[in-house]
């Protein structure tokens, strides 16, 4: 059967105020075209009516509507689609959420509506399909429905099931979802056709859908070159063909595996960020250009001065790298000299982890590193005080390395030291150990006349 609203008899409904007004009742055949449901078309309170927002509001389809209907009214022959609530007097607005909006914004009071009791995801989905809808449903609002789904239901089949779509579409758009950073998806949205531009009026705009997505190469890219990728194609007005589109994905997925050959064979991780910084600017078309910038920056790393604590600095470099350790560490004498000019020399200070258990210890967790950080043939040389020389030398042997000689250093001339009742002191030792069995490159004395630098 059918009603006349007091609309369709010409009253103006703009500023209706009071009950719900006359109802229709008709059957109409159900989403699947087999059975039939119940539909009611009332005249309903615009505050009895809540939003059912599965999409965004877009501002330039609310901006069309109101000069619509603040010029010749709202349209009778457009009702709002709503589903009851528990609640009897409110109702889920299904179809007609930006309609909903400017009713609101002009205090239009009452409004023709079309009462349906169905899954409001189903129906809602279903009007936004109509041809004649002012804003069709786009690739980001089926992500909203199927994001908001996913909250609800425990698996794909079930989400699939609720819009009429098969498990695999929605399988597509959850990975697309997944893949895909939100920052590249939002700016994406931005320039979305039928969206309102927020860049300025002369935005680009393009039909982003979820296969182009999936078939144009960002799923292999990490978020930062998606978002390049994105802002490149926007700046260049959305004109790039698929073809574009993938060898641009193509390029950075070729930056990504430089990057990973330059992070693994430079000796020199400070160079990484500046190697980056050439990959990044497409310096390198192939591999072997960038092979060769790393040996380039490899020779130079050969003669590199590291300054740091050795304990720390140590575990910077590769095990197995170093051919020759020299090292003067301090001797455990808790040594202050009382001639300096300057009280604040730092002989008088005295030196850092000089007092015995400190320098035994230093020298200890250095050698636990130089195990593993030394050739197998390497040399060491350690410069030792008289008065701790068997306990560096035990240090030396307990890591592995096998004590070859004790070397004297005649410096030319004697320290101060005890004026009274000690020789004046003009040597220091030196412990030469050696792992494996390489051999001196030319055999000297054991005592090295080289005269101290003041």
């Amino acid at each position: 059967m059918s009603t006349q609203t007091k609309a369709e008899a010409g009253h103006d409904p703009r500023h209706q105020v009071g009950g719900q007004g006359p109802a229709g009742v008709v059957e109409a055949a159900s989403a699947n075209g087999h059975t039939s449901t119940q539909v009611e078309y009332r005249l309903l309170p615009v505050s009895a009516l809540e939003p059912f927002a599965i999409r965004d509001i877009r501002p330039a389809v609310c901006e069309r509507l109101r000069e619509r209907i603040a010029e010749g009214g709202y349209n009778p022959a457009r009702p709002i689609t709503v589903v009851p609530t528990a609640f009897g007097d409110r109702y889920l607005v299904a179809d007609g959420n930006h309609r909903l909006v400017v009713l609101k914004e002009l205090g239009i009071d009452v409004v023709p509506c079309v009462v349906r009791r169905e899954d409001p995801y189903a129906l809602a989905i279903r009007c936004n399909e109509d041809e004649e809808t002012y804003a069709p449903m786009d690739l980001f609002d089926w992500l909203d429905v199927i994001r908001r789904l996913r909250d609800e239901e425990p698996t794909q089949a079930r989400i699939a099931e609720r819009i009429g779509w098969s498990r695999e579409q929605v399988r597509d758009y959850v990975r697309l979802s997944e893949r895909v950073g939100a920052e590249v998806l939002d700016l994406a949205k931005r320039h979305q056709e039928g969206r309102a531009p927020m860049d300025g009026a002369n935005a680009p705009a393009f039909n982003f859908t979820e296969g182009w997505f999936r078939t144009s190469g960002l799923y292999d890219l990490p978020a930062k070159y998606q978002l390049r990728l994105m802002e490149a194609f926007i700046a260049d007005k959305c004109r790039w063909t698929k073809d574009k589109v993938q060898k641009e994905a193509a390029k950075y997925r070729r930056w990504m595996e430089f990057a990973k050959i330059a992070e693994a064979e430079l000796v020199n991780s400070d160079d990484l960020e500046g190697v980056i910084q050439l990959i990044e600017s497409d310096a390198f078309q192939t591999e072997a250009q960038l092979r060769r910038k790393i040996a380039d920056l490899n020779n130079e790393a050969q003669n590199r001065l590291y300054c740091g604590d050795a304990v720390h600095v140590l575990e910077e470099l590769p095990d197995g790298c170093i051919d020759i350790v020299i090292t003067d560490p301090p001797y455990g004498i808790d040594y202050h000299s009382n001639r300096s000019q300057y009280s604040d020399h730092i002989t008088r200070q005295g030196i850092a982890n000089d007092e015995l258990h400190d320098a035994l210890a230093t020298f200890d967790a250095v050698c636990a590193r130089l195990a593993r950080k030394t050739k197998p043939d390497a040399h060491m040389y350690v410069f030792v005080g008289w008065q701790t020389e068997p306990q560096f030398r035990a240090i030396v042997e307990k890591h592995g390395f096998t004590v070859r000689n004790i070397l004297i250093w005649d410096k030319g001339n004697h320290g101060a030291g005890d004026l009274r009742y000690a020789w004046a002191n003009r040597y220091e030792m030196i412990i030469f150990a050696t792992k494996g069995t390489r051999p001196l490159n030319k055999r000297m004395d054991d005592i090295i006349p080289v005269p101290k630098i003041p």
